[in-house]
């Protein structure tokens, strides 16, 4: 049996309630109910303590989820930041060709290709070879 401070007060209200009429079953009776109840509190605070384990859990999965989607969301900002100034470099880019495009583009003159010839036999087999005598 399991007696506790405050069964032991229900017990005594018992009695005083009864005014001395109270058999020892009827006394029985009583402490087996209040242990009875007693038992009853104690499973339903190891049911609220499991529960409040398990709350403790999820609140620690979804702290660990705040976390994850935080670090996402400053990933997130960077890559848009990134993307804005990718952006910003492609617009500059296309007036920079569009400018170039527009611009006037100087002529240059074509280069005169003259071919020599190498070997000076074959240059000069028209002309008549002098005569020293």
């Amino acid at each position: 049996m399991n007696f506790t401070a405050g069964s032991a007060a229900a017990l005594i209200v018992a009695c005083v309630a009864l005014g001395g009429c109270v058999t020892r079953d009827d006394l029985r009776e009583a402490q087996d109910r209040i242990d009875a109840a007693d038992h009853h509190a104690g499973l339903a605070q190891a049911r609220a303590d499991e529960a409040y384990g398990i709350g403790s859990r999820a609140q620690g999965r979804a702290d660990e989820a705040y976390g994850i989607g935080s670090n996402a969301m400053r990933s997130a900002e960077r890559a848009n930041g990134k993307a804005d100034m990718t952006a910003s470099d492609v617009e500059q880019l296309k007036r920079r060709v569009a400018n170039l495009e527009n611009k006037p583009q100087p002529h240059h003159k074509k280069k005169i290709r003259r071919q020599h010839s190498t070997s000076s036999s074959t240059a000069h087999a028209d002309e008549p070879k002098p005569n020293n005598s």
